[in-house]
């Protein structure tokens, strides 16, 4: 058995996050299978190239997000 989708993860965050325009990686849904989500203020091509569509045997989505900014907590 493989890696769970977490531990993939994991082990990928601090690489993609490093990629100008990444926002933000997670975890969702296609086709009702896992996969690893990955957020970016602007689809690229480099992105795209930086970014393969599957990596271990989960999907990868890009998903357009804009910038995105944490929410100051009151």
């Amino acid at each position: 058995m493989g890696l769970s989708i977490e531990e993939v993860i994991s082990e990928i965050q601090d690489q993609w996050m490093d990629i100008d325009g990444v926002e933000g990686i997670g975890q969702g849904k296609t086709n009702d299978k896992d996969c690893i989500v990955v957020f970016v203020s602007l689809k690229t091509p480099e992105i795209e190239k930086s970014i393969p569509s599957k990596i271990k045997e989960f999907a990868v989505k890009i998903i357009e997000s804009g910038a995105l900014y944490a929410e100051e907590q009151k």
